[in-house]
C-alpha cells in the first residue's frame, strides 16, 4: 500500500450541499420528502409510504436498438410492481416505451428492464414509479449504427469507498458529451474496511474519519449473498456514484474484488476454505449480487458467469469485453516475495507451461475469432489485468536459458498476463497474422485495462528490450497499444518514491507514460484518424472537491500500432441535455 497525503477532509461547501440536495425551489416545494443527509458520505434518502428509490437509477449495456434500465425499490418487504417509461425528452413528455416489472426479495428488490425498439445513436430519458413515488430521472444513449465519425467515453476502475470520495465519478458525470462509461472492475471491495492496519483490510484512516466507512451492519468481509448485497447497497447510496449512473449508461466488467482478491477459477488469494466455506458458493453469491445490482445484460436468463459481450459503435469501433478471472484462469504462481513488491518470478517451470490458461481455451478462441472477424476500424479489448510486460529487470527473450523461446527478464506481478505468457503469445500470434487461420494481421487493436491503481500508456510488443525486435524510439515492432486507467480511490501498489517510475521505465522501454500516485479516470476519444486516451487526475480524494487536471494524452494513429503523444480533444458540440434534477426522489404525477 502506498503512502497518502494525510490532509484532513474538508467540510462540505455550499456547492457540494446544493449538489446533494437540489435547488432551493425543490427544497421549498417538497419538504415532506427530505431526510437528513450524511454530508461526509454524500448520500441521500427520500421516501413516501412503503417504497423509495434510495439507490437511484442506472442504465447499461447499450446497443443500437436497446438498453438495460435499472433501479431498486427500498423499504418494501413483499413483491412490488414497478412501472417504467422511457422518453425522447428530459421532461418525459414524448414517451417511446413503457411497461411494468415485478421485484421481490429473490433479487434484492432490484429491477432490470431490457428496453428494445429504440433508435440508434439517440439520447433518452427514463424514470421508474412504485407506490406513488417516482425515481430520479435518468439519461441514457443507444449506440449508433451508421455514419459514426467520433466516439467518446470515460473509463474507470478500482473504487474503494473507505479510501476516499468518488470525485472522479462526479467529474465524469459533469461532462455532457460522452457516449457511455466503461467500468473495468473493482466496482466494490470485499474487505471489511474498518481497520487500516489489519491484515486483509482495505481502508484509509483519514477517509474513515471523514465518514467514508461502511454502515455498521456491513463491516465484515463479503462472503455470503447477504454480505455482497449489503456492500452494493452501501456503495449505491453514494451521491457521486448515483449521479454517474444517472447521467450515463455503463458497460461493466468485474475484476477480482467484486469476488475476492486475486480470484481465479477455483479460488482466490483472499479466500480461506477452512473459515469461509466453499469457493463455489461464495463465487456464485458474488456473481448473483453483481448481476442484480448492475445494469448488465445476461447472455441468457439466469446466466451470471459470462462477461463476454460486443458493443459496436457503427463501423468506427467495437468493444469486446473479457473475463480474466473466472472462466478459465489457472492459479497465480507464488513467485518470490521481496520487500516493497508483491513478488518476482521468471518465465520458467509452471509459468512457462504451454497449456497454461488465462481466459480458458473457449474464451480465448472466441476472442481471436471476434478480433479477426470484426469489421470495425478500431478493435478495443476491455479487460481486467495488465497485458503488456512489466519487468523489474528487462532482458531480451533470447537470454532466457531456463525456458528457451520464452520471455526474458524478471517479472513483478503474478496476477497479470506476464504470469500466463503462452496464453498471451497465442493472442500476439493472432494480432500479428500468424496463427490461427486466416493468417491476416489485425489492425488497430487497443487494450483498455484497470486493476493496478496507476496510469500507463504502453506499446504491445513481444520483445521490448531487444532492439532487433522493437525500437523504443520509433515504436517499430509494436503490434498494438494498451491504455491503463488510474483508480478512483484505491491506493497505489508501487513503492511511492520519486525514482520509482523513471527506474521502472528504464527496464520497460515499451512503456511511454506512467504515473503511480494520482487518482482519476481516462477519457477515450476515437476518430478515423486516431484512438487516444486522456488521463484526468482529480484533486485530493480524501475530501470532496471539484479539482481535476489533464495529465497526459497518448494516441495510436490509424494503422500505426504504437503509442505516441497526442493533443487534447475538443468537447462535442451540441451535447444532449443532462437528466434534470439532482438525483433526489420526487412525488409521482398522475
Amino acid at each position: 500500500m502506498s503512502r497518502h497525503d494525510k490532509t484532513p477532509a474538508s467540510k462540505l461547501s455550499r456547492r457540494d450541499f446544493i449538489r446533494i440536495t437540489g435547488t432551493a425551489g425543490a427544497l421549498v416545494s417538497l419538504p415532506s420528502l427530505l431526510t437528513a443527509c450524511d454530508s461526509n458520505n454524500r448520500s441521500q434518502k427520500a421516501s413516501v409510504g412503503n417504497a423509495s428509490f434510495q439507490h437511484g437509477v442506472a442504465s447499461g449495456d447499450p446497443l443500437q436498438d436497446r438498453v438495460m434500465l435499472w433501479t431498486r425499490v427500498s423499504e418494501v418487504t413483499a413483491t412490488t410492481q414497478v412501472n417504467w417509461l422511457i422518453a425522447s425528452d428530459p421532461l418525459l413528455t414524448n414517451v417511446v416505451n413503457s411497461g411494468t416489472a415485478s421485484t421481490s426479495a429473490s433479487n434484492d428488490y432490484t429491477v432490470k428492464v431490457d428496453v428494445d425498439g429504440l433508435s440508434p445513436g439517440t439520447t433518452y430519458y427514463y424514470r421508474f414509479t412504485a407506490q406513488g413515488l417516482s425515481s430520479p430521472v435518468g439519461r441514457t444513449k443507444t449506440l449508433p449504427s451508421t455514419g459514426v465519425e467520433r466516439a467518446r467515453f470515460a473509463a474507470v476502475s478500482c473504487a474503494s469507498l473507505p479510501h476516499g470520495f468518488f470525485n472522479a465519478y462526479r467529474r465524469i458525470a459533469e461532462r455532457p458529451d460522452l457516449d457511455f462509461v466503461l467500468h473495468l472492475g473493482d466496482y466494490v471491495y470485499e474487505y471489511p474496511g474498518v481497520d487500516p492496519d489489519a491484515e486483509h483490510d482495505y481502508a484509509d484512516a483519514v477517509a474513515i474519519a471523514a465518514g467514508r466507512q461502511y454502515s455498521e451492519d456491513n463491516r465484515v468481509e463479503m462472503v455470503t449473498l447477504a454480505d455482497y448485497r449489503r456492500r452494493y447497497q452501501n456503495y449505491r447510496l453514494d451521491a457521486d456514484l448515483q449521479e454517474l449512473h444517472r447521467q450515463y449508461a455503463s458497460i461493466n466488467i468485474w475484476d477480482d474484488h467484486e469476488l475476492a482478491n486475486d480470484a481465479w477459477l477455483h479460488g482466490a488469494e483472499n479466500h480461506q476454505p477452512d473459515t469461509e466455506g466453499d469457493w463455489g458458493l461464495r463465487n456464485a453469491a458474488a456473481r448473483q449480487a453483481y448481476f442484480e445490482w448492475l445494469p448488465i445484460r445476461p447472455a441468457a436468463a439466469g446466466d451470471t458467469l459470462s462477461l463476454e459481450r460486443s458493443f459496436k459503435i457503427g463501423s468506427l469501433a467495437e468493444i469486446l469485453t473479457l473475463d480474466t478471472r473466472l472462466i478459465g484462469r489457472e492459479q497465480q504462481p507464488e513467485g518470490t516475495a521481496i520487500p516493497g513488491l508483491t513478488s518476482i518470478y521468471v518465465d520458467s517451470d509452471e509459468v512457462a507451461g504451454d497449456e497454461r490458461q488465462m481466459l480458458g481455451a473457449p474464451q480465448e478462441a472466441r476472442l481471436i475469432n471476434n478480433l479477426q472477424s470484426s469489421t470495425a476500424q478500431w478493435k478495443l479489448i476491455a479487460q481486467q489485468v495488465v497485458f503488456a510486460q512489466w519487468r523489474l529487470v528487462g532482458l531480451p527473450n533470447l537470454t532466457n536459458l531456463l525456458s528457451p523461446g520464452g520471455q526474458g527478464g524478471v517479472f513483478i506481478n503474478v496476477d497479470q498476463w506476464d504470469a500466463y505468457p503462452r496464453a498471451r503469445e497465442r493472442i500476439w500470434d493472432a494480432i500479428r497474422g500468424g496463427q490461427p487461420a486466416p493468417n491476416v494481421a489485425i489492425d488497430n487493436v487497443v487494450i483498455l485495462t484497470g486493476d493496478v491503481h496507476s496510469s500507463w500508456a504502453e506499446d504491445i510488443t513481444e520483445d521490448p528490450t531487444n532492439l532487433l525486435a522493437y525500437n523504443p524510439l520509433t515504436g517499430d515492432g509494436s503490434m498494438a497499444v494498451e491504455f491503463v486507467c488510474p483508480s478512483v480511490t484505491s491506493p497505489g501498489e508501487f513503492p511511492d518514491t520519486p525514482v520509482t517510475v523513471p527506474a521502472f521505465l528504464t527496464q520497460n522501454p515499451h512503456i511511454k507514460f506512467g504515473d503511480i500516485q494520482n487518482k482519476g479516470y481516462i477519457l477515450v476519444d476515437i476518430t478515423a484518424e486516431r484512438c487516444q486516451s486522456e488521463w484526468y487526475f482529480i484533486g485530493d480524494h480524501l475530501a470532496p472537491n471539484d479539482v481535476e487536471a489533464l495529465a497526459a494524452v497518448y494516441k495510436t494513429d490509424n494503422g500505426a500500432h504504437r503509442a505516441s503523444t497526442g493533443t487534447v480533444s475538443e468537447p462535442i458540440a451540441n451535447a444532449p441535455a443532462f437528466a434534470p434534477g439532482g438525483g433526489r426522489s420526487v412525488l409521482a404525477s398522475g
